[in-house]
């Protein structure tokens, strides 16, 4: 029967072996830490380089986890692409089957007391002496190397000991179903250590103990394998819809791997055994197991490599945010840019949208109802976003060759985006400084309440559904604004001078008023450059001209 000594030790290996692992991840992340930064900023241009940094980078740290969480981190910062992301997560899969070769090639056969002792006291020793610099960090790795090695000798001894007491043979898979069992074992196991190296060197030493036989084992690698997809998938709660399709793009991965290894498991496995033979490869069940994992790794890689730009665009289409749907361009079409005059019209139809989302923003932030202005800041990078895109398409259609109308028309578009980005950063502040300014007399409140009103009438008939309604005119809408500016601004000068508002508090109130006439006056100047635009087009002599569109009403 199973004694005490027994149990504890696997508990004891499984711990050390973990710590271990613990150890060596985290010396090696803080030791490496400006090269994996590096690496995955500058050395994942194209889809091969992308692989091999992420292969490279997950055996330098013997933590695939790390590297498929690191690589979400800087897409959710904006600082790596999708497309270069999901490659290094490929190539991370392939790195990861370098702790079974550690393990089977030298953590069997290792001297403990030669090698792995002297490890984790020179390390310790360099931990010490080197605190929290780049040495201490390498000592910790080091001591993490030795502490890994013992526990797999523990284990091993451990797993020998229970197959001595105890017949697992019933246990072997014979099927699909027990292939499916052990599958759902390995991927447990990833799931509770939360790291499938842990789980597949506890299924190498199980199966070099021969608790279990080679097959089994296979199945537990595949599951921890599929496994390790947990991590990621922890790490993007809360995260960037880029961050997200990153994590499922390993998700999908490692899913069609493992169903693809465990369809052909007797087939790569006897695959295994030729390969093993002409590389003259040591005849033991680890050594299979750890060629099992890189064969069925690259398998996976090689079956991806045809389909990887599809799943990319597929995978954009997915956790699409408010803000990336709102950002997208409906009207610009490539295809319009070899007819210009259709390329005008699509980009006009887009400035359009641009506007009516740009001022969208300070309507909302007029809206004295707290509750409405929590997607501001959202709608304030999709204006962004929308605005950089025009501005690309415009400069596209501005290296074509065109007749002197439409070249006319794209001395417009630039301002407009100026104008209209500008808008929506003040308008995403106004929430603020409306909190800031402090209450007034009713008879102040009530021309404070005048004046917005105005501003905003102004700009949602801006905004109607006709982009140039026959009764809105920009000289009146400019007056309307300006005048119950004047008016408002008056009294507060008067309240300030009579010292009914102290100087920081009429400040801040006048301030406030400023910046909302501001987006008022910018919103006249953006819609004039919209009707030149469409002027310009259609080959008609505006009574506007350009520089007196940007000397209209600058106070």
């Amino acid at each position: 029967m199973i004694t005490f000594n027994s149990i504890g030790q696997l508990m004891g290996g499984v711990g050390l072996f973990l710590l271990g692992m613990l150890l060596m991840t985290d010396g090696l992340k803080v030791a490496a830490g400006r090269t994996l930064k590096d690496i995955l900023e500058r050395w994942t241009d194209t889809p091969l380089r992308g692989l091999f940094s992420g292969a490279a980078l997950t055996a330098l740290v013997q933590s695939s986890s790390a590297v498929t969480v690191a690589a979400i981190g800087f897409v959710n910062a904006g600082m790596l692409s999708l497309e270069r992301s999901v490659w290094v997560v490929f190539g991370s899969n392939i790195g990861t089957t370098m702790t079974g070769w550690l393990v089977a090639l030298i953590g069997f056969k290792l001297n403990i007391s030669l090698f792995a002792l002297p490890a984790i006291g020179f390390g310790m020793f360099l931990k010490l002496t080197g605190g929290d610099t780049r040495r201490g960090a390498v000592g910790m790795a080091v001591a993490g190397f030795g502490l890994f090695f013992v526990g797999v000798s523990i284990l091993k001894d451990a797993f020998s000991d229970v197959a001595n007491i105890i017949d697992l043979s019933g246990l072997a898979a014979t099927g699909m179903m027990d292939y499916v069992l052990f599958v759902g074992i390995g991927f447990m196991m990833t799931l509770l250590t939360q790291s499938s190296s842990a789980a597949i060197s506890i299924a190498l030493a199980a199966a070099a103990g021969s608790l279990i036989a080679l097959e089994p084992a296979a199945a537990i690698v595949i599951g921890a394998n599929i496994g390790t997809t947990s991590t990621a998938m922890i790490a993007v709660i809360g995260a960037t819809p880029n961050a997200k399709r990153v994590a499922a793009s390993h998700v999908v991965f490692n899913v069609m791997t493992g169903a693809v290894a465990i369809f052909l498991l007797p087939l790569m496995l006897g695959a295994v055994e030729l390969i093993r033979s002409s590389l003259h490869l040591q005849p033991d069940v680890a050594t299979s197991l750890a060629l099992f994992h890189t064969i069925f790794n690259v398998l996976g890689v090689i079956l991806i490599f045809p389909v990887a730009e599809r799943l990319t665009a597929w995978l954009k289409l997915r956790f699409v945010s408010l803000e990336e749907d709102l950002g997208r361009p409906r009207f610009l079409d490539k295809t319009a840019l070899v007819v210009p005059a259709l390329a005008v019209e699509s980009m006009l139809m887009e400035l359009q949208r641009l506007q009516e989302i740009s001022l969208s923003i300070v309507i909302t932030a007029l809206d004295p109802v707290p509750a409405r202005h929590q997607d501001l800041r959202q709608r304030l990078g999709v204006v962004e976003t929308l605005s950089r895109t025009i501005g690309e398409y415009a400069r596209k259609m501005y290296q074509a060759e065109l007749p002197p109308s439409i070249s006319d028309a794209l001395m417009h578009p630039y301002r407009a985006l100026q104008h209209f980005e500008e808008i929506a950063r003040i308008g995403a502040e106004l929430p603020l400084r409306r909190a800031e300014r402090p209450a007034l007399d009713d008879e102040t409140e009530h021309l404070l309440d005048v004046y917005l009103r105005a501003v905003t009438q102004e700009l949602k008939q801006m905004t109607s559904s006709d982009p140039t309604p026959a009764d809105w005119d920009p000289k009146r809408a400019r007056i309307h604004i300006k005048e119950a500016y004047a008016v408002l601004k008056q009294a507060l000068l008067k309240l300030g001078s009579h010292g009914h508002l102290p100087f920081q508090q009429l400040e801040s109130t006048v301030q406030y008023i400023d910046h909302i006439h501001a987006c008022g006056v910018r919103a006249i100047k953006a819609e004039r450059r919209l009707r030149l635009i469409r002027d310009a087009a259609a080959g008609v002599k505006s009574q506007d001209q350009p520089d007196q569109v940007e000397r209209t009403d600058d106070s």
